[in-house]
């Protein structure tokens, strides 16, 4: 599912597409600015229901990714030992910060199951990819400079390659993942 619609960018240029070629254009920069902003944040905001991954247990404790965040909810954890798989109940687990510790086991994998993301994608992000989209309709292909002797006109500026501006990475700034140190701790 698209994090904007063809409708939200139209609504924002303030007029009808003028035909299926600007619409197919739209969906396609759409795309590409979803992209974009989803590569520079580090994060898809979208909502992720009862999805199931795995994490590699060292110690009893289990570094979550940043991608879980926000609103990260475990409905179930299964540890898988040499013995056998063995299902924690909510009270023989925690999560602190981005660490999840569970009983110190002979267990090097276990098994999430969870919930996390965006009930509804950031206003911001919306505006971000929005604004990118009509930045780029406003590029007209086509001629953009004629020369007559020593006569030079241009008409437009060009755009040898669609990136993020500054004003949408300023704008996303806030939902951008940074990148930080960790500290890793070798069990005696």
């Amino acid at each position: 599912m698209p994090l904007v619609t063809t409708d939200d960018v139209v609504a924002r240029l303030g007029r009808p597409t003028t035909d299926a070629t600007e619409a197919a254009r739209i969906t396609a920069f759409i795309e590409d600015a979803e992209g974009l902003v989803t590569d520079y944040c580090r994060n898809d905001f979208r909502q992720h229901t009862d999805e199931t991954f795995d994490l590699t247990v060292v110690g009893g404790r289990a570094r979550l990714a940043p991608s879980l965040s926000p609103n990260l909810v475990i409905s179930s954890i299964t540890l898988h030992e040499e013995t056998g798989d063995l299902v924690l109940t909510a009270d023989e687990w925690k999560v602190v910060g981005s660490t999840l510790y569970v009983p110190s086991s002979s267990c090097s994998r276990a098994s999430v199951t969870a919930s996390w993301g965006w009930a509804a994608v950031p206003a911001a992000v919306k505006a971000a990819i929005c604004s990118e989209v009509i930045r780029w309709l406003s590029v007209s292909p086509g001629t953009v400079m004629e020369r007559t002797g020593d006569l030079e006109v241009q008409y437009a500026a060009t755009a040898y390659s669609q990136g993020l501006s500054e004003a949408a990475k300023s704008m996303l700034s806030r939902y951008r993942r940074r990148i930080a140190s960790i500290s890793l701790h070798r069990p005696d």
